[in-house]
C-alpha cells in the first residue's frame, strides 16, 4: 500500500476509460520498441474495469490518485496524453515503506500527479508463488527484478526509463530524478499535441469534465465519434459532453446512416 494511510475509493463498474469508451472502434498497430503487447493494449481499451484507486493525500479533498489497475491506468494515459508512471512496489520492503513515506506522500508529488502524470501502483507479496498469475505477468513482461522499481512511460506505453531502489532520507534526490524524466516528456507530449491541434485535434469534457484528447469524426443519430491521438476511436452519446462541446458538435453537418429503405 502506498503510505500509512490510505483510503479506497470506489468507481463505478463499466466506467471504463471514465466513462468515455462506450463504442472502441479501432485499435492502433503495435508500433516497435518496449511496449505492452497487442494483446494487451486490446484487452485495457476494449474490456470493462471496475477500477479500485487510492488517494495520494487524505488532507487535500482533491488529491492525485494512484489506479491499482494497470489496464485501466494505460488507457487513462493515453486518453489523457500524459506520462504514465507504474510502481512495483512491497508492502513488506523497508525501502518501498520509505519511498512512499518520504517521496509519493508529499505535497511535491501529488501536485505532480494531479497536473501532469497518470500513477498506478503494484503490491507484491513477500513471497513470490503468492503472486496472483496477472501480477506475476506484468514483473515478467517488463523484466522487473526488485523493489521499488518506477517505470515511466510515454502515453503511447512505451518505457522511457526507470527507477530503481531508493536512498532513506534521499526525497529530494528521488524527485528530482522524477522530474529530470517526467518534464521532457510533458515538453514532448505539449509539441505533439500542439501539431496535433492544426489537424483538429482539441481538448474534450464529458459532463463530470473528465478529459479527452481528440478530432471530431463525425456525428448522427445523437451519436458522435472522436479520434483519439494514437488512431482508437470512441463513439458516444452527444448529451454526455459538456453544454459548449454540444453546441460545436452541432455546429458541424450531421451524417446519418444510410438504410435500404432510404436509397
Amino acid at each position: 500500500m502506498i503510505g500509512a494511510k490510505t483510503i479506497l475509493i470506489l468507481t463505478v463498474a463499466g466506467a471504463v476509460l471514465c466513462g468515455w469508451s462506450l463504442a472502441a472502434q479501432e485499435v492502433a498497430p503495435e508500433q516497435s520498441g518496449s511496449r505492452i503487447g497487442e494483446e494487451m493494449a486490446r484487452s485495457y481499451v476494449l474490456e470493462n474495469y471496475d477500477p479500485q484507486r487510492v488517494a495520494v493525500r487524505l488532507d487535500d479533498p482533491e488529491s492525485a490518485i494512484w489506479e491499482v489497475n494497470p489496464h485501466y491506468a494505460f488507457a487513462l494515459a493515453q486518453r489523457l496524453q500524459r506520462p504514465l508512471l507504474l510502481l512495483f512496489t512491497a508492502q513488506w520492503n523497508p525501502r518501498c515503506v520509505k519511498l512512499s513515506e518520504e517521496v509519493f506522500a508529499s505535497k511535491s508529488f501529488n501536485e505532480l500527479a494531479k497536473n501532469d502524470v497518470v500513477i498506478c501502483y503494484l503490491d507484491y507479496p513477500i513471497n513470490r508463488s503468492d503472486a496472483p498469475p496477472a501480477l506475476r505477468r506484468w514483473k515478467e513482461q517488463f523484466s522487473v527484478s526488485g523493489y521499488p522499481s518506477l517505470l515511466v512511460f510515454d502515453p503511447d506505453g512505451k518505457v522511457v526509463r526507470e527507477l530503481t531502489g531508493y536512498q532513506e532520507g534521499k526525497p529530494v534526490t528521488y524527485f528530482n530524478d522524477l522530474k529530470e524524466i517526467v518534464m521532457p516528456l510533458l515538453a514532448a507530449i505539449e509539441e505533439k499535441k500542439e501539431t496535433l491541434r492544426k489537424f483538429g485535434f482539441r481538448t474534450w469534457k464529458n459532463q463530470e469534465g473528465q478529459s479527452l484528447f481528440a478530432r471530431f469524426v463525425r456525428h448522427g443519430g445523437g451519436l458522435v465519434t472522436l479520434q483519439g491521438a494514437n488512431r482508437e476511436a470512441w463513439t458516444i452519446p452527444v448529451t454526455k459532453l459538456q453544454e459548449k462541446d454540444q453546441k460545436l458538435i452541432a455546429s458541424f453537418p450531421e451524417v446519418r446512416e444510410t438504410t435500404t429503405e432510404n436509397r
